[in-house]
């Protein structure tokens, strides 16, 4: 996936209205992948890859657009036209960003329980690495590429209680 990040970032802005909204939209595909790619081929990873960062990319789009509808039913006076009044922001409120860090630390928490190779495995192929790549670096067969894969996939389901379905 790293020869192909150029490919998905130009497909996360084509479908989103900011920039940091493309790599927010990349960010959460590539969780996904990790979560939820049952393996294949280069090819097969890549048109994943592409189907998911749309949908991701169309999924902040949607909640920046409901955020700003909620925004437009408050008086102007009440959005920061009057003195003293704090405008309210566009960004990710308090409550967001606690909730993504606690995502975040789940995620690096379960990461930590996983076996030295799935660990491995995993870190590496969201770093866009493939499976070849990944096998050369340490020696394995693709037969243990793919077992630590699907171990490793399959334990961070487990843990963070993510359903076993592909999206």
């Amino acid at each position: 996936m790293r020869d192909h990040r150029a490919l998905l970032l130009r497909q996360a802005r084509f479908h989103s209205e900011r920039r940091q909204d493309a790599e927010d939209a990349l960010g959460d595909a590539c969780l996904q992948f990790l979560l939820r790619f049952q393996g294949g081929s280069d090819d097969d990873a890549r048109r994943w890859m592409l189907v998911v960062v749309k949908r991701c990319a169309w999924g902040i789009a949607r909640q920046r657009r409901e955020r700003r509808a909620v925004v437009e039913e408050v008086p102007a006076e009440r959005r920061g036209a009057g003195p003293g009044v704090v405008p309210v922001s566009e960004g990710r409120g308090p409550e967001e960003l606690v909730e993504a860090g606690e995502e975040v630390a789940a995620f690096a928490g379960a990461l930590a329980t996983l076996k030295t190779d799935e660990r491995r495995a995993v870190m590496l192929l969201a770093l866009g690495h493939t499976y070849a790549e990944i096998g050369a670096r340490y020696g394995w067969t693709r037969s243990k590429v793919n077992r630590s894969l699907a171990d490793g996939r399959a334990r961070l389901r487990g843990l963070l209680g993510e359903g076993g379905e592909n999206s």
